[in-house]
């Protein structure tokens, strides 16, 4: 077993999984570019177990990786305070 994944408890790169599969539509080319990609990290992670270090070589950082994660409801969001947007000044 990998150091990044324990499949027992549900957990991957310390994000416990909402989803261990996940089905993507036959046709994507109605949807538009950056959902395409988050399916695409999504599917990457999920379904073919690549590690996000290996994702962000696609071109997206860290930061967006994990949010693609977190809002396809691939992983649970792990903050025990999720940041709340910054007030304007």
């Amino acid at each position: 077993m990998s150091e990044t994944t324990n499949n027992r408890e549900g957990i991957r790169e310390g994000f416990r999984l909402r989803q261990t599969k996940l089905e993507l539509p036959l046709d994507n080319s109605g949807l538009d570019p950056q959902l395409q990609m988050d399916l695409l990290i999504c599917h990457l992670f999920i379904n073919e177990a690549r590690p996000i270090s290996a994702i962000t070589q696609l071109g997206e950082d860290y930061p967006t990786v994990v949010r693609a994660l977190l809002e396809q409801g691939i992983v649970w969001e792990r903050r025990q305070k999720p940041r709340s947007a910054k007030p304007a000044a």
